[in-house]
């Protein structure tokens, strides 16, 4: 009974070597970047136990005459486990834009919504992006 089981889990690990191998060589893979103007977007959040959240985002755009904007939404989840925005900021520049600012906040689930925003010399939009900071419970 042993050498059957022991024969059979053989077989089982042989032919999983054989389905990788078949999955790795039919499929192809192309990388290409998220964005082709927006270099850099990141968020972090963070609340002390008295319920100060710091909120920073950061964001680099690559157009030489473009300018960039930078959004932050801090978000709340609610009894339907819905995000919903207690509040925004928002700050300019040219290449970089960086905010940090501070709220006080009550119990709950927050997470700091940033997106990035692109515009080329003649303030026309050019693209953007978001992205999410980690909730955080207080």
């Amino acid at each position: 009974m042993r050498k059957i089981i022991s024969l059979i889990m053989l077989l089982i690990i042989l032919l999983s070597f054989g389905l990788q191998a078949t999955a790795a060589e039919s499929g192809t893979i192309d990388i290409s970047p998220m964005w082709t103007n927006l270099i850099t977007l990141g968020t972090t959040l963070s609340i002390d136990s008295s319920g100060k959240a710091t909120c920073t985002g950061n964001m680099t755009q690559n157009l030489s005459n473009g300018t960039c904007v930078l959004v932050m939404n801090l978000q709340k989840l609610d009894s339907n486990n819905t995000w919903y925005t207690i509040a925004t900021w928002t700050k300019e520049g040219t290449t970089k834009c960086v905010n940090t600012t501070y709220k006080t906040v009550s119990k709950g689930t927050y997470r700091l919504s940033v997106t990035g925003k692109v515009y080329n010399s003649y303030g026309n939009f050019i693209e953007s992006g978001t992205t999410n900071s980690i909730s955080k419970i207080y």
